[in-house]
């Protein structure tokens, strides 16, 4: 029996349900849409100052398989600023990183933290 052809590495998983998962217990608003081979994951957050942050994931199916992530913020009265664009991810893990090692992200979060809550 012969042995199967080396393909290379098989591509990424669809990351997109557990990457969401994870983002709602952080307070993000986030939503799916499902293609045959390809899938999105649109997520927004706002800020204690108004400000939104946007992570969009897409999976891309076999013969060009592909994840990758982009973020970005949006200021009132400014232009979108892009935090990071194109990252290949290939765990949730890797998801994850990138946005809470996000400076901006991470500084907005703390401010929430200490922001009293309005009843």
């Amino acid at each position: 029996m012969e042995d199967q052809a080396p393909y290379g590495q098989p591509g990424p998983r669809n990351l997109a349900a557990p990457l969401a998962a994870w983002l709602r217990t952080q307070g993000w608003t986030t939503t799916e849409q499902v293609l045959p081979a390809m899938q999105t994951l649109s997520a927004h957050w706002y800020s204690a100052q108004q400000e939104r942050f946007e992570l969009t994931y897409l999976w891309q199916a076999a013969p060009h398989a592909d994840a990758t992530c982009r973020f970005r913020v949006l200021s009132y009265g400014q232009l979108p600023e892009l935090l990071f664009a194109s990252q290949h991810v290939r765990k949730v893990k890797d998801a994850r990183l990138l946005v809470t090692n996000c400076v901006r992200y991470a500084n907005a979060r703390l401010l929430a933290q200490a922001a009293p809550t309005t009843s």
